[in-house]
């Protein structure tokens, strides 16, 4: 269910802009992808992302500000998984039913609401107990030892050199709440043990990734069994139909008809079309337009980009067998 406010409209025309001032991000710092994936090591796995722009997700299913969050069902949603969330700082606002859609104390409550019917939740809010919204009701406190700087969104554009983030960061705390909880009420972790884990983490993800990279434009090796010493491929690397993607892309998102298509959608099925380039024998204008197509229903779908590829890059790769 998507929602109208002011709140998301203003947010929407923010990402249009063509250049920024760092007090214009308000809510939309991000949280650092190796302290996220550090958390999620701790305290997760993490199902769902609770508070996004859109674009700064960090789970395959997440909530937007059309969403708007607090009147979302976050058990029913979750399903038994987990839910993550950097809350919105910025004063409380309302979307145009009324509804609201910022604020700290009634994110707070919210959180606890949620967490008596089951959710299970990991806040990462900022460390300060003096706040009239500091959860007390948290079934946990995880105060993070180093100040946590947050990073600018990837639509940042700034208005100038002096649009710089500052690196002073602040004290940072992770909010628990799940009723099945069985530790104490609070722990101390270091912000660089955090970083530490979630870097392990990244660097599998993107082993992983590479990996399967290379399977997709390799084709997949295998060793005969009777020809094991000498390592006689059963499926050859195909021979590569020298296409150059880059160019033809360009082409295709030149096209005035393009322009309906958002960069997310865009850099999508330029990332599939680049893991398929040897495996099929030509590529089209039709088809790109094709594959932006199917990309953009899968998103509206909530699926994640990882799995849009994957299942794109098979769908290609076996229609040019």
């Amino acid at each position: 269910m998507s929602v109208n406010s002011q709140y998301a409209s203003a947010l929407r025309e923010l990402k249009t802009k063509q250049a920024h001032l760092l007090e214009e991000v308000g809510d939309q710092w991000r949280t650092p992808e190796d302290l996220f994936w550090g958390i999620n090591a701790v305290f997760g796995p993490f199902d769902m992302d609770l508070f996004t722009d859109g674009d700064n997700a960090h789970c395959a299913r997440y909530y937007t500000a059309e969403d708007n969050a607090l009147v979302q069902d976050w058990t029913g949603d979750l399903n038994g998984g987990k839910g993550f969330a950097n809350p919105p700082y910025s004063r409380p606002c309302k979307d145009e039913d009324g509804n609201d859609m910022t604020g700290m104390i009634t994110i707070m409550n919210k959180a606890k609401a949620e967490r008596d019917q089951g959710a299970k939740l990991a806040f990462l809010i900022r460390g300060v107990p003096s706040e009239t919204w500091w959860p007390e009701q948290a079934d946990h406190i995880c105060f993070i030892k180093g100040r946590v700087g947050f990073k600018l969104p990837d639509w940042f554009i700034p208005a100038n050199d002096k649009q710089k983030a500052s690196s002073a960061g602040f004290a940072g705390a992770i909010a628990i709440f799940d009723k099945e909880w069985r530790g104490g009420p609070i722990s101390y972790i270091h912000r660089d043990s955090l970083r530490a884990q979630g870097k392990k983490l990244l660097d599998m993800i993107e082993a992983a990734a590479e990996k399967k990279a290379a399977t997709y434009i390799t084709g997949t090796i295998e060793t005969r069994p009777d020809t094991a010493e000498q390592g006689e491929p059963i499926i050859a690397p195909q021979v590569s139909a020298q296409i150059d993607i880059e160019e033809q892309i360009a082409k295709v998102i030149a096209e005035p008809a393009n322009s309906v298509w958002p960069i997310e959608v865009l850099n999508v099925a330029k990332e599939v079309f680049a893991l398929c380039s040897i495996a099929i024998s030509e590529t089209t204008e039709t088809k790109f337009q094709e594959i932006c197509e199917e990309v953009n229903r899968q998103r509206l779908e909530g699926n994640s980009t990882d799995s849009i590829i994957d299942d794109l890059v098979m769908n290609m790769t076996t229609e040019a067998a």
